[in-house]
């Protein structure tokens, strides 16, 4: 009976996220008529609403693009690289992140990453973060029928087989998802948001300042002390910087 009342919580759970995941939709299609239109400021607020209610690149994409055409070129950036962050390798981040970089006075390039960092990122562009909280909710369902089954029907090498199957399944996509959470709340780049922010060569004002760099200049986070984060922006660019200069992505 447990079983059974467990299945019917998680089909309940299924029939709630689908839901949801279709009133963003309509709310994602509302957005993008008014952006058809040129209503670029109406448009805003409804992507915004959309992406309260779920974590899609496209709709952080479509922000960064009401950003840009309201000439709000900072903001257009943060936003494509909040998209990035959700789909690495989307060519059409990296053209508007480029785009919005030709606004800005500092343009350092970071460095590539490494190769494995690369094929983790293909993966991460091929599975979104809803499709997988979507299969691990259909792994734990799967998991829970085959439990229903050798409760009810006794066992078998079958069906201990296709439990054991569903088990690994629910274990091996629990920790992809916990991985990707993890990795998407940790901030590991940013942008300077500050005219004229100096970078100096350690956490503190009394420090010597090495560079001044200007808004819209991603950097990668290496360190942090406080209210200072140690940064880097290509092999010559690197210093401490306070952490209300920047946005955090």
């Amino acid at each position: 009976m447990k079983a059974k009342k467990t299945i019917l919580f998680c089909a309940a759970l299924a029939l709630l996220a689908g839901s949801m995941f279709a009133a963003a939709r309509e709310d994602f299609a509302a957005a993008n008529r008014q952006y058809e239109q040129g209503r670029y400021d109406e448009a805003l607020p409804l992507y915004l609403a959309v992406a309260r209610q779920a974590r899609d690149w496209q709709v952080l994409y479509n922000i960064g693009n009401c950003h840009y055409k309201l000439g709000d070129y900072l903001s257009a950036k943060i936003y494509y690289l909040k998209a990035r962050k959700l789909r690495p390798l989307e060519p059409a981040i990296a053209r508007n992140i480029a785009m919005t970089n030709r606004h800005f006075l500092d343009d350092a390039q970071l460095s590539e990453p490494d190769f494995v960092t690369r094929a983790v990122q293909m993966l991460e562009s091929r599975v979104s973060m809803d499709a997988l909280s979507i299969m691990l909710l259909l792994a734990a369902l799967l998991f829970n029928a085959f439990l229903f089954l050798l409760l009810t029907r006794g066992r078998s090498r079958q069906r201990l087989y296709a439990l054991g199957f569903s088990l690994l399944l629910v274990a091996g996509l629990g920790a992809c998802h916990i991985g990707r959470a993890a990795a998407l709340g940790r901030s590991d780049t940013a942008v300077i948001q500050e005219e004229g922010s100096p970078l100096h060569s350690g956490p503190g004002e009394d420090n010597t300042v090495l560079f001044k760099v200007n808004p819209g200049l991603e950097v990668r986070i290496v360190d942090r002390s406080g209210d200072w984060v140690q940064v880097t922006a290509s092999e010559r660019i690197a210093g401490w910087i306070e952490a209300k200069r920047l946005v955090l992505i």
